[in-house]
């Protein structure tokens, strides 16, 4: 069945299957008197005419598994790259696949316990032996909840209604409690079964062999009997419990010796009682005996039998520390001496266990600091002493070798191989090295062993990248430690630039240079430089506005400038919206520099374009043309490899990505306002372009940084990523004020404006119909299309009914239309403002069909002409359109763009307000078009204007947008799909609408 309905073969999972046909009854969406498809087989569907769906009662063929195979089944599921096209998990195959993983994490843990789940009946009372989850520890319960408000629809479809359907929680409940019996019977059966029991028909011994049988057996027997068995399973449960009672708990301390000269056994292992309202206070055993009474009283609180509860907690805990059972000889037993073998299991294998258990356990601080561990060091230093020659000529770069070397260190103190020898001789897991105590793991010293026996027959050389990941991040080296990188010699002048940038020598500027560069800007050229030279890809992340094109432009004259030309030509690819401004730019500030335009369908192809590059200092072309002409231009051997808008590479597998990564050049280049918009794998592609392999193969970059990063705000994780990352970017806001101290203030303000009578109903009308849709989905690729098209729909009546009506193609009538949108009406009144005190502005719209519709009105109603840019405008006008707005006096004095057009690689200067019409659901996004007027140039304050329609998914986005831009602050980006991933509930309030805020 599973082949003859999915295409997998048993073989294709590696789980060997029971075929076991089954028919259950499962209650469906239903229309066209079928159930409705699964999500990813909705697209044929969608094209036949929409029918209101029922809930109806469908029989259902499948295959029953049995618990511990449908376990190994989910276990060994297929990633989604490894299935054949028109195959796709199940949203709920997925669900339990999580639930099984959580699952397994408990049982590898041993949170589970076995039981006895009896029955009475009217004759007689029969039991079965059972194993139980424990899910409740303080991280269980919130992962629960998590769990159970993930759950698919679907997985609640066996069910006669709706109302009568299982809750989630009892869904997981079942779920845990048949894979913990399940597994835990298989994995115990053949160690239990080795065993031999000499009275095989008693009771208690039936029931521990019902525990890891197939099947469990009922377990039969006179009330007597099950009573006494049921009271002796009470009773261990009830030692299980003895580390203390409400108010107080055993505690033990290790107490280390106190001069090296004592012997072995000098080791102290105190017994005390804690209070648990009050950690602080600890009650010395000694203290205990003290006492002759039934009851202690100390610090306002009473303990009853304190005698006993020692002794009692102390024999449990013997069962999980064998040489507790020593002190247990004495009859005021206050503390056990140890030897260092015993202090070594103690403090690796007891220890967590006493914990818990529920016992408080005080060890020494050395025992968790990686100095009192063994580890390595490591010296770096370059073949030959490294001058300034040596290195613009290229000997650091990445395909050079440096000499390096390990030293073992053992806390603080290095060790040679004889000293190390020594200390294993000694045969204790424990030493003292100049008055600290060290730890000898077994499982290090043998690593080390094969570390060094690996070293003698490797080389001592390594590259730089190799060298820089482990003094930047490197946490350890086949399993050992790293606890230092040593970079020695001449070779440290060179390196510690890389993570103290201020070490970094100041540039004079290229005499041909026709421009002043700012302070920042010059230790950016600076830098750049020094990260050309060292052959190391360079991420320049300025803001924008900052002026990222004139220091890369800089850094190539200085070349130039220095050596008499250029070694070879420089590619530059960069969104076509600014090939144009990249080419004046480059005529403006660096003349000496040629450059040529490559794109166009009459650009040149083949021998020609290659012989013309290679006569060109800077050939400047676009992502598509990249793509298309790769193979061509991986011929020439580039000086260099600069990548403008470097966030178009985010995705490592697109055609352009590949394309760039295969350039050959001396050193690459990213330049980007946004090195994170949406995920931390955007990043990860930036590096494989500019270093390939520094950050990782792709899925340990997820496991090691997004995923911890992204899902669990990791801060360790966070930490390390910055470590790794910080010397290959160079990041600088504008808000800074060392950065730049004369460019003016830009003011943001919110525009709400209320929703008019007839844009409600529209609202409303769309998101009662979008909500129905989305809500059976099930399928998240196709959830998050439908919750796409909602918002998208929102968004366009929230500008105006005729956008969303497609009135005109954006040019209804003129009567009215201002009364049908309270944006527009709120539009039109500030612009006369803004025009009557001779000001201009720039509006940005995503949509061009609302930008024809706000060109139309405002011309319309103001009486002024109004310019309009979007992505079919041609280069040639798009480029008059921004001279004429920036140098005309009589130029019109309203630019509207549509934001993917007009939002990046223009200078606007010229205006004092931006407006965003409509929001974009991408914070860094709005902001590179507000970077369009407040950037270097401005010499007004810039007023922003952002408008929201109240009570909307607009005002609700809004709020929400704010706490979506920690993750690029803390790294170095938000983007749109966060709002695709919020559960249908929170989507309904996400876009209810508040009617108390319609306009009247």
């Amino acid at each position: 069945w599973l082949e003859a309905q999915t295409g997998l073969s048993t073989s294709f999972v590696s789980v060997p299957i029971s075929r076991i046909p089954l028919e259950i009854r499962l209650l469906l969406p239903t229309a066209r008197r079928l159930p409705l498809p699964s999500p990813q087989q909705m697209a044929d569907w969608e094209q036949q005419p929409s029918a209101p769906s029922t809930w109806q009662l469908w029989r259902i063929p499948g295959l029953w598994l049995p618990v511990a195979q449908a376990a190994r089944l989910l276990a060994r599921l297929p990633n989604r790259q490894d299935l054949p096209p028109n195959i796709h998990h199940a949203d709920d195959l997925l669900f339990w696949r999580t639930a099984l993983y959580l699952a397994l994490e408990m049982l590898a843990q041993q949170k589970f316990l076995p039981t006895l789940s009896a029955r009475q009946t009217a004759q007689q009372i029969t039991a079965e032996a059972r194993w139980l989850p424990l899910l409740d520890g303080p991280k269980d319960s919130p992962r629960l909840a998590r769990l159970a408000e993930a759950m698919p629809e679907i997985c609640r479809a066996e069910t006669p209604s709706p109302e009568q359907a299982p809750s989630p929680q009892l869904l997981l409940d079942d779920f845990f409690r048949a894979v913990t019996d399940a597994l835990a019977r298989a994995w115990g059966r053949a160690a239990f079964f080795r065993c031999t029991c000499n009275e095989p028909d008693d009771l208690i011994v039936r029931w521990l062999k019902g525990l890891f049988t197939a099947d469990p057996p009922r377990l039969t027997g006179s009330p007597a009997q099950l009573k006494r068995l049921a009271g002796s399973f009470e009773a261990w449960l009830h030692r299980l419990r003895l580390a203390g009672d409400r108010h107080f708990r055993i505690a033990f301390r290790l107490e280390a010796p106190s001069s090296p000269s004592q012997e072995e056994t000098a080791w102290q292992l105190q017994f005390l009682l804690q209070a648990r309202d009050d950690p602080s206070l600890l009650i010395p055993a000694r203290q205990v005996w003290q006492n002759g009474g039934t009851a202690l009283s100390i610090g306002g609180r009473v303990i009853e039998q304190p005698q006993e509860m020692l002794l009692a907690g102390l024999g449990y805990a013997a069962r999980l520390f064998p040489p507790l059972r020593r002190s247990l000889q004495s009859k005021e037993p206050t503390a056990l001496p140890l030897s260092g073998e015993e202090v070594y299991t103690f403090l690796r294998q007891a220890a967590p266990l006493l914990e818990e258990s529920g016992f408080a356990v005080f060890i020494p601080s050395w025992w968790q600091q990686t100095s009192a561990r063994l580890g390595l060091r490591l010296r770096l230093k370059g073949k030959t002493p490294p001058n300034r020659d040596a290195i613009s000529s290229g000997l650091l770069n990445l395909d050079r070798l440096l000499n390096f070397s390990w030293e073992l260190t053992l806390g603080d103190t290095p060790l040679t191989r004889q000293e190390f020898e020594s200390l294993v001789a000694l045969k204790s897991p424990l030493v003292q090295v100049r008055g600290q105590w060290v730890r000898l793991d077994p499982e290090q010293v043998e690593r080390v062993l094969q570390f060094w026996q690996r070293r003698e027959t490797t080389g001592q050389e390594m590259d730089l990248l190799e060298a820089l990941q482990l003094q930047l991040g490197a946490e350890e080296v086949d399993g050992l430690p790293v606890q230092d990188v040593v970079v020695e010699g001449p070779l440290n002048d060179w390196l510690e630039p890389l993570s103290r940038r201020e070490k970094l020598e100041p540039l004079p500027p290229p005499q041909t240079l026709r421009a002043t560069l700012r302070p920042y800007q010059e230790r950016g050229y600076a830098w750049l430089d020094f990260m050309r030279r060292i052959g190391l890809g360079a991420c320049l992340a300025d803001d924008m506005g900052l002026g990222k094109t004139i220091q890369t432009l800089t850094a190539l004259l200085r070349v130039k400038e220095t050596e008499g030309q250029l070694p070879a030509p420089t590619l530059l690819v960069a969104p076509t919206s600014v090939l144009i401004n990249w080419a004046k730019e480059t005529e403006r500030f660096t003349p000496a520099l040629s450059v040529w335009l490559h794109h166009g369908p009459q650009r040149l192809q083949g021998e020609a374009f290659i012989a013309q590059a290679r006569q060109t200092d800077l050939v400047v072309t676009s992502y598509a043309i990249l793509r298309r002409d790769a193979e061509t231009l991986r011929q020439i051997a580039w000086f260099g490899v600069v990548l403008d808008e470097a966030q178009n590479i985010k995705n490592p597998d697109t055609q352009q990505a590949r394309a760039a990564r295969s350039m050959p050049a001396h050193f690459r280049l990213a330049l980007t306002g946004t090195p994170i918009e949406n995920r931390l794998s955007e990043l990860w592609s930036i590096f494989h372009f500019l270093n390939p392999g520094y950050l990782g193969a792709r899925q340990t970059f997820r496991r090691r940084f997004a995923i911890p990063i992204e899902r669990y705000s990791d801060p360790a994780a966070a930490d390390r990523l910055r470590r790794l990352t910080a010397p290959f970017i160079l990041r600088r806001l504008k808000t800074d004020p060392t950065v730049i101290q004369d460019l003016p203030d830009k003011v943001e303000t919110k525009v709400y404006c209320p929703l008019t009578t007839e844009q409600a109903s529209l609202y409303e009308a769309v998101v009662q119909e979008s909500l129905h849709v989305i809500e059976d989905a099930q399928e998240a690729m196709r959830r998050r299309g439908l919750v796409l098209s909602m918002l998208m729909k929102l968004k366009q009546i929230c500008n105006h009914p005729a956008q969303f009506l497609h009135e005109g193609n954006g040019r209804p009538a003129n009567d009215g239309l201002e009364k049908r949108s309270g944006k527009l009406r709120r539009l039109l009144q500030m612009l006369d403002e803004i025009l009557a005190g001779g000001e201009r502005a720039l509006i940005f719209t995503q949509f061009s069909e609302m930008g024809r519709l706000l060109r139309h009105a405002i011309q319309h109603q103001l009486g002024v002409p109004v310019l309009f840019l979007y992505g079919a405008t041609p280069s040639k006008q798009r480029a008059a359109m921004v001279q004429r707005f920036q140098e005309a006096p009589d130029a019109p004095p309203i630019f509207i763009l549509s934001l993917k057009a007009g939002g990046t690689g223009l200078n606007l200067t010229r205006a004092t307000h931006v407006f965003h019409f409509d929001r974009w659901w991408n914070p860094a996004v709005e902001d590179q078009a507000t970077d369009r007027a407040f950037r270097i140039g401005q010499k007004h304050n810039v007023e922003v204007h952002k408008f929201v329609c109240v009570g909307t998914l607009e005002e609700r986005i809004d709020e929400m947008i704010e706490a979506k831009k920690s993750l690029a602050r803390r790294i170095v980006g938000s983007g749109e799909d966060w709002l695709t991933e919020l559960s249908t509930d929170a989507l309904r309030d996400l876009v209810a609408l508040r009617r108390d805020l319609i306009e009247e």
